[in-house]
């Protein structure tokens, strides 16, 4: 527990920084307990003056700008906002922990299980907050679903899950960290669907096991963040059959490699109807305007179901899920950790859960790699890290290139 004003820092500037800088100030407008943010950190010392101007510009302390972590964590803070490239999440996280600051860490956790445990235990042995901040399922949509599926039942028993993105898009040519497995991970599974893993998650209970196909169809040449041309080191083409402890069998397939397709279908399928959406962004899927299709007849839009979602919550209800009577996902995830830091109280998702979804995205990857269906149970206790340990590699058995499947035309045929 903290008492008098709480002092927190931010690290990592950038595009993610900016997001939660304006989130921080959301919580500022509203909160009835004092904070200041007091220091920011980016190896970009540009950036950080940015930062550091931006906060000033709607709080009356100073803010000091650092450039190096470890002057950062010299600073007399009760939490620290990390913002950082994931494969920088281990190191200054259990620094942090180690220094007696809370943590909320933007998701994924870390890029292989074993860093996120190392991540758990730092937490546990100082005996401080570990926050993943993960803003989609802290919003009244989301929130609306879990109601609507699990408390409701609105679909009856939940049968199928369907997420799928085809379209072509070539990837940036200044593709920065998540380019490269051992910073990012990988792709699509571990980066923007972390989001979606979480919410489905969320609204039907852990995903069992994975069947996944993944490889890379484009060899996009790319100016990493060192500024080193390369390849994109990431899969374009990842597709898996999900089972989730439920039951639910769930459809998964992100490509982003194939000319001429542009295909996006998110959808809940249960025995008594469905929540359809066809017209948003598959990993922060489904938005307000899904489509709720039920067997008699009926059709609303998920959005119609908010106010009575949440003029069903009690009291405690609407100040945990939205302390301060916040609504934006980024906000909430800030308010959230800032009362855990004041009470000494719980965080909505821990280094449990969050270790949880990141297994369940690296079960896309080794099941891809060894061509087997995945226990999501056997790489959170580490039975099963192939991929995880291939993370740097450049052995070509694991170039998401060389797990394409190929078919080689007679000649001249495939030409007009």
């Amino acid at each position: 527990m903290s008492t008098g004003t709480i002092k927190l820092a931010l690290i990592g500037c950038g595009l993610i920084g900016a997001e939660h800088i304006r989130a921080w100030e959301a919580v500022a407008r509203v909160a009835d307990m004092p904070f200041e943010v007091i220091a920011v950190c980016d190896s970009e010392r540009e950036l950080a003056e940015r930062a550091a101007r931006e906060i000033a510009r709607w709080q009356r302390a100073n803010v000091t700008v650092h450039t190096r972590y470890e002057d950062l964590l010299g600073e007399n803070l009760d939490g620290l906002d990390v913002c950082l490239p994931t494969h920088l999440h281990e190191e200054i996280v259990c620094a942090a922990l180690a220094a007696g600051i809370s943590v909320m860490v933007e998701k994924p956790l870390a890029t292989t299980v074993a860093a996120g445990e190392r991540m758990r235990q730092s937490a546990l042995s100082a005996g401080r907050t570990l926050s993943l901040a993960e803003n989609h399922r802290r919003t009244p949509t989301i929130r609306t679903l879990r109601w609507l599926v699990q408390e409701v039942g609105l679909l009856g028993s939940p049968e199928m899950v369907q997420a799928q993105r085809v379209r072509h898009q070539p990837a940036p040519p200044r593709a920065g960290w998540r380019a490269r497995r051992a910073s990012g991970g990988g792709g699509w599974a571990i980066d923007n669907g972390a989001h979606l893993l979480d919410a489905l998650a969320y609204v039907l209970g852990p995903v069992r096991s994975v069947t996944a196909t993944g490889k890379r169809i484009q060899d996009a040449e790319v100016i990493h963040s060192d500024d080193q041309i390369g390849f994109d080191e990431r899969e374009d083409f990842l597709t898996a059959l999900l089972v989730f402890e439920n039951g639910t069998t769930g459809i998964f397939s992100c490509v982003s490699s194939l000319p001429g397709a542009d295909d996006f279908c998110f959808a809940i399928r249960g025995t008594k109807g469905a929540i359809v959406d066809d017209g948003g962004q598959l990993f922060h899927a489904p938005l307000p305007g899904a489509r709720v299709l039920l067997s008699d007849g009926r059709q609303q839009t998920l959005r119609d179901f908010h106010d009575p979602y949440m003029d069903g919550l009690s009291t405690n209800q609407r100040e945990r899920f939205f302390p301060f009577g916040l609504q934006d996902g980024f906000a909430v995830e800030c308010a959230e950790f800032l009362i855990a830091i004041r009470d000494g109280s719980d965080v909505e998702i821990d280094s449990d859960s969050a270790l949880r979804t990141l297994a369940t995205s690296l079960a896309f990857y080794e099941s891809a790699l060894t061509q087997t269906t995945i226990l999501v149970s056997d790489v959170l206790d580490g039975q099963v890290s192939a991929y995880q340990e291939s993370m740097g590699s450049r052995h070509s058995e694991i170039d998401f290139a060389r797990w394409r499947t190929r078919m080689t035309l007679p000649a001249g045929k495939g030409e007009i």
